[in-house]
């Protein structure tokens, strides 16, 4: 009895007081990372109405961390990068741990947007698009997102897109 009360609690999610059922919010969830992941996906939540999230419970495995979200039953992690130069090693955490999604967080860390530079290093991983091992990446900034592919959209496209956060 013990062991399936563990797993249920494990499975234990709650719904999002704004987005409901959209942003699903494990009881396991991080708790130090928990705002900003909040407020990522809401971000995300807002500009795409088709998008289903879920906060993962909380665990380290193998030396790393796992990743926090399931983004359209695709694993995603959030990527609070300090400047454009840090969307490389973004790109390569978030593939070791088996992420399909990347969520690129200007809000956490990032005073000033530069699109020029960040659409510069997101195309940069064009090669990672194209074998499918990053399905999608989300750039996050202002409580708005938007959702670029290096493998379809030239890098002028994906700084056009990313100039639409711009306030």
């Amino acid at each position: 009895m013990d062991r399936d009360k563990t797993i249920k609690e494990e499975e234990a999610y709650y719904p999002d007081e704004i987005f409901g059922n959209r942003l699903m919010i494990s009881l396991k969830a991080d708790i130090t990372e928990l705002k900003s992941n909040i407020r990522a996906a809401r971000a995300i939540l807002n500009s795409y109405t088709e998008v289903v999230i879920e906060i993962n419970p909380h665990s380290i495995s193998f030396g790393h961390k796992n990743p926090e979200y399931t983004i359209c039953n695709q694993l995603g992690d959030r990527k609070g990068i300090m400047g454009e130069k840090g969307v490389t090693a973004g790109f390569k955490s978030a593939k070791k741990q088996g992420c399909k999604v990347i969520v690129i967080d200007l809000d956490e860390h990032i005073l000033q947007v530069r699109p020029f530079e960040l659409s510069k290093y997101i195309s940069r991983r064009k090669k990672d698009f194209d074998n499918l091992a990053i399905l999608a990446c989300y750039v996050v900034f202002d409580g708005e997102a938007v959702r670029v592919n290096a493998s379809y959209q030239s890098r002028r496209k994906i700084e056009e897109a990313i100039k639409t956060l711009m306030p």
